[in-house]
């Protein structure tokens, strides 16, 4: 901008005494000149020349080019002094000639080196937008003025509060401008730049194969996403951000914010069913028991996806719009979340069943495969069908013996066959060989659930029992084993659906071990279920990642330290449960050994209300968590997931 020259028109009389110069009804003279009646000298106005726009950014090309011209100046004056006196043998003179051209040349050499530098600059930043220009060249001139370091420092995924984008900025106030009815947003979160961005969007694309379900359009830069995919970018940023845990609670509360506000405004968009469901997918990093339910989310993402007529999309075998390819795959994220964290809590009715439109889907996105992990999604959704097939079978607690064999042995040629056809992409594909091992072990877990009316009337029917806890314990093992020859990065990526499995799974080992009931030839103490629930316990635990944390971020519980911290009180339970095996129990069996062990009855060690057991305190563990604490509740599972234990 012009500098400001004040009142141009004021004349010379006018300007000395600092008053306003008003002119007269005579022309070419002031009020103020007239009525003193002395001649009124126009003031001439003399503007300084403003400076060229670029001067600050070419300022040390300018000086270097300065200090050649005044090095050659010099080169010449000292040129023709010598040659005009007779050279002087004992003044040393002359070694200055040769010194200064070579420094003229040194210094005609850097400049023109860095014009030329210069000049690829300017063509680099004409492709580039007009504040990307701007920031190049302006970084361009830091770089002059800057040494390299030999070692560049490494780049942090934290938020950088000093320098922010200008993009990035424009994409926080759409956001702030969106929730301004709620208050300011974070300030934290206004530091997140592009680059911080593009970083949490490579970290994302290493978590989509976990939940294939919602993926970022291919080879769309992170502005774009920001101008036409805001809820979707926001939800990434929330739930690649795992780092740093206070930055991932504000992003977290500032999403639900964004979503509550949109969804009161009645808005319904693919962007906005895509954010939510990435939201749910990884709530366990960020669960918060006062916030909203991941259920009450779940519900919205199904509503909105019926209102969006994503369940009446026709069948193409070609696919060639990319938006309707999205929305077949949202609509079959909405149905692998349902069948799913249906089991937190079983009371809940089915909120998306399976049909032959969700096979659909799966089958046409299987041929197109915008993604390598597309060819999953026919056994994923096959298997979330066995969940269902599951649950209906076994949805009343008591049936006769024979009707659970054969409903039993149905349900496993079932899995054997769904196993078969998709051995080879469960080996590369954790999420899947996850939820395949964990449907094995929920079917065993509702076979033993069951109470069998005739039981006393058929003479195998215990036997029968026996060999469903025994492939239920199996079942277990096998899911458990192929959970530690995990990474720790690998548990940072799991979604929330292969999370709940895995507490489930290692719950219903203790469960074993401390609420079974009595079945001749079960014995917990024989089979070693404590030390097998503290190996797997203690391998998973070694396994999954310990962030370095600093400052405040100490005193927030990230979902490993909460499975840590839960699982000892379990282990400490389990431990120190008495063997049974004393003449006293009601059921004594001679094992091939020709030892008489006893049976397993109620444990006499589970925590009371006041925290007290057979009149011994527990361990110090119990005396942190509830008193409710009951691992056979069926309120465990949601709590466990809540952090509330």
């Amino acid at each position: 901008m012009e500098g400001r020259i004040g009142n141009a028109f004021a004349c010379e009389r006018c300007r000395k005494h600092k008053v306003r110069c008003v002119p007269s009804d005579v022309a070419g003279i002031c009020q103020r000149c007239q009525k003193a009646r002395v001649e009124c000298i126009e003031h001439v106005a003399r503007r300084r020349p403003a400076k060229p726009r670029g001067s600050v950014l070419h300022s040390t090309p300018s000086r270097l080019s300065d200090l050649g011209t005044k090095t050659e100046s010099l080169s010449s004056i000292v040129t023709s002094s010598s040659a005009s006196q007779p050279p002087q043998p004992q003044q040393p003179q002359q070694p200055q000639q040769p010194q200064l051209s070579q420094q003229s040349q040194q210094s005609q050499q850097s400049q023109q080196a860095q014009q030329s530098q210069q000049a690829q600059q300017s063509q680099q930043a004409q492709q580039l937008p007009p504040s990307s220009s701007m920031t190049h060249q302006i970084n361009d001139v830091a770089r002059q003025r800057t040494p390299t370091p030999v070692n560049p420092p490494k780049v942090s995924l934290r938020p950088n509060p000093v320098a922010s984008p200008e993009s990035a900025l424009s994409f926080w106030e759409s956001i702030n401008d969106t929730i301004s009815g709620m208050g300011r947003l974070d300030p934290v979160l206004r530091s997140i730049s592009v680059i911080h961005m593009e970083l949490l969007v490579q970290s994302f694309e290493r978590m989509v194969d976990y939940f294939p379900f919602v993926m970022l359009p291919a080879e769309v830069p992170v502005r774009i996403l920001m101008t036409q995919r805001p809820v979707l970018m926001f939800a990434v940023l929330t739930v690649a951000s795992y780092d740093s845990a206070l930055l991932q609670l504000s992003l977290s509360r500032e999403f639900r914010k964004v979503v509550m506000v949109k969804v009161m405004n009645g808005e319904k968009s693919l962007d906005l069913l895509q954010g939510l469901l990435v939201f749910i997918a990884w709530h366990h990093h960020y669960m918060d028991p006062q916030g909203v339910s991941m259920h009450m989310l779940l519900q919205m993402c199904i509503g909105m996806a019926g209102d969006l007529g994503l369940d009446r999309i026709a069948s193409s075998y070609h696919l060639n719009d990319p938006r309707e390819r999205e929305s077949k795959r949202a609509y079959l994220g909405c149905y692998y979340l349902s069948s799913s964290l249906r089991l937190v809590e079983h009371s809940r009715p089915h909120s998306l069943t399976y049909t032959p439109i969700i096979r659909n889907y799966a089958t046409e996105l299987f041929r197109f495969r915008d993604r390598e992990s597309d060819q999953v999604l026919p056994s994923l959704v096959e298997t979330c069908r066995l969940f269902e097939d599951v649950e209906e079978t076994f949805h009343s607690s008591s049936e006769q013996v024979l009707v659970a064999k054969s409903q039993t042995k149905r349900l496993e040629e079932h899995w054997e066959a769904i196993r078969t056809q998709s051995r080879h992409m469960s080996e590369k594909y954790k999420t899947l060989q996850w939820l395949q091992l964990a449907s094995k072990v929920h079917m065993f877990q509702q076979s033993v659930a069951l109470d069998l009316t005739d039981r006393d009337n058929v003479p195998w029917a215990a036997g029968f029992q026996l060999s469903l806890r025994i492939s239920c314990l199996r079942s277990i093992e096998q899911f458990l084993d192929a959970s530690v020859q995990m990474s720790g990065s690998q548990y940072e990526c799991l979604s929330i659906v292969d999370w709940f499995h895995l507490i489930s799974t290692l719950t219903m080992l203790g469960k074993l071990a401390l609420h079974s009931s009595t079945v001749p030839g079960w014995d917990p103490t024989e089979l070693q279920l404590s030390k097998t629930f503290q190996h797997f316990r203690d391998q998973l635990c070694a396994q999954m990642p310990r962030p370095p944390l600093d400052g405040q971020e100490r005193k927030v519980e990230n979902v490993f330290d909460r499975f840590r911290r839960i699982t000892t009180v379990m282990k400490l339970s389990i431990r120190q449960t008495p063997g049974r095996s004393s003449p006293s129990s009601t059921f004594e069996i001679t094992t091939s050994s020709r030892q008489t062990v006893s049976l397993l009855q109620e444990n006499p060690i589970l925590p009371k209300p006041n925290g007290v057991a057979n009149g011994v305190d527990l361990p110090a563990p119990w005396k942190q968590s509830q008193p409710t604490y009951d691992i056979a509740s069926e309120e465990f599972l949601r709590k466990f997931l809540m952090g509330t234990l």
